[in-house]
């Protein structure tokens, strides 16, 4: 099994349950909001909380590699 499967889905998991709560709480506050700006807001809060996650996946690249690089046979340094 791949390195950190498990820690990688609960962060997928932690990601899309944080953006709902705060779309929702959004479209909550903002009642008489066309489709349009809802369809805004949800974009702007989920580019948000792209460079978090994106930090923390970046923590799991090394060790996917490797672990890509293993189950082809190659060694690496």
């Amino acid at each position: 099994m791949m390195p950190n499967t498990i820690a990688s889905a609960k962060i997928g998991d932690d990601a899309t349950s944080a953006v709902e709560q705060r779309v929702l709480g959004w479209c909550r506050s903002h009642e008489g909001a066309s489709v349009a700006e809802k369809r805004e807001a949800a974009k702007l809060i989920m580019e948000g909380f792209v460079q978090a996650y994106d930090d923390k996946a970046a923590g799991f690249a090394p060790q996917w590699y490797d672990y890509r690089a293993q189950q082809s046979g190659a060694r690496l340094k």
